[in-house]
């Protein structure tokens, strides 16, 4: 009998900045299944890239916006 291989949770990274991209990686390592989106800046390796912040919270059990206090308003 075969066991499913149990998975992180899966969590939206939005912003890919300097600490965004630090937690980001950091969840990865931490065995999250993450996806980010930045509109400047490329996800860095493990993440998924996606092209929206619709995109990358669609089916996320946890959204961390991490990005100025100027573009909260259009992340949200």
């Amino acid at each position: 009998m075969g066991s499913t291989p149990v998975q992180g949770p899966r969590i939206a990274v939005l912003g890919l900045g300097e600490a965004g991209g630090a937690i980001a990686g950091d969840l990865v390592a931490a065995g999250a299944r993450v996806r980010g989106y930045d509109p400047k800046v490329p996800a860095p390796p493990g993440v998924m890239d996606t092209v929206s912040e619709a995109e990358a919270a669609r089916g996320s059990d946890l959204v961390l916006s991490v990005n100025s206090a100027s573009a909260a308003v259009d992340a949200l």
